[in-house]
């Protein structure tokens, strides 16, 4: 019998008809699954709980009070010793039409942010938010309680360096399109195509928002995932190479270790050892 074919599992908890939903966190420290959540993004608040976090190949402590921000796409787990408490907010872009600015505020908020530790006004947002989901109130007034909760999130962490907000949106859009296109579009060119920038204006919005310039950036994303199928899946180097779209594996490899270092056989030797 052949070996079981491991891949990364995806979960969608946000109903095709709906664009936002808001829960509480499940009172279990059973250790999840890492999985994707696709099509949607999400915001997590902790008031309670200790353990970890698994967010791609980064490993977070879980000290309350304590928030994440999930883009669409990001593979993540939990493994709690300490049951959590706190809300989880999911939501589609289009919630936030009526918002231009909202999404580039997204971009402001770290994946990792700190809440106050008196943080009883933004927790009693989040339980009015709740309690208006629950009570299917129109998606008016959740979509309302979603920018002021965006607005409120913003302002819980240091801010990226200060940055002009034209590239703040036209980076927070790069970002948006990469993970639409990262398994086709490799160049900069194809980027600032999409965008309608010269090449050299992209490179500039990356070295303002990210101290580094566009090819940077796609390498970056296309390494993440990289690093996800690694992790998380047995495939052997050549299928990931292929889930990839790299030509072969020898390109993949040449990629791979052209960014850690380390072939992809070493770095997955290293997550055992």
């Amino acid at each position: 019998m052949g070996k079981e074919i491991k891949e990364i599992g995806k979960k969608n908890k946000i109903d095709k008809e709906l664009v936002i939903k808001v829960s509480k966190m499940k009172p279990v420290i059973k250790p999840t699954v890492p999985h994707r959540h696709e099509g949607y993004h999400e915001l997590i608040y902790l008031n309670k709980g200790s353990g970890y976090h698994i967010v791609d190949d980064t490993k977070h402590e879980v000290l309350p009070p304590v928030g994440f921000y999930l883009n669409q796409g990001q593979v993540h787990c939990w493994d709690f010793s300490k049951i959590p408490e706190g809300y989880v907010v999911m939501f589609k872009e289009e919630a936030l039409s009526s918002y231009p600015s909202a999404l580039d505020n997204l971009f402001r908020i770290h994946d990792l942010f700190n809440m106050p530790r008196q943080a009883n006004t933004l927790l009693d947002h989040l339980n009015i938010f709740y309690l208006d989901y629950k009570n299917d109130e129109p998606l008016e007034l959740l979509s309302a309680h979603l920018n002021t909760l965006i607005l409120k999130t913003v302002h819980l962490s240091s801010l990226k360096d200060h940055i002009h907000p034209n590239f703040i949106s036209e980076f927070s859009k790069l970002k948006k399109l990469l993970n639409e296109n990262y398994l086709t579009l490799r160049t900069s060119e194809e980027y600032a195509n999409l965008m309608n920038l010269s090449s050299r204006k992209l490179n500039q919005i990356c070295q303002a928002a990210a101290g580094c310039n566009a090819i940077e950036i796609i390498k970056e994303r296309l390494l993440i995932e990289s690093k996800n199928l690694l992790t998380h899946t047995n495939f052997p180097v050549n299928e990931v190479a292929f889930q990839l779209n790299f030509s072969d594996a020898s390109n993949f490899i040449k990629f791979f270790k052209s960014q850690t270092t380390l072939t992809p056989m070493e770095y997955r030797a290293r997550l055992l050892s």
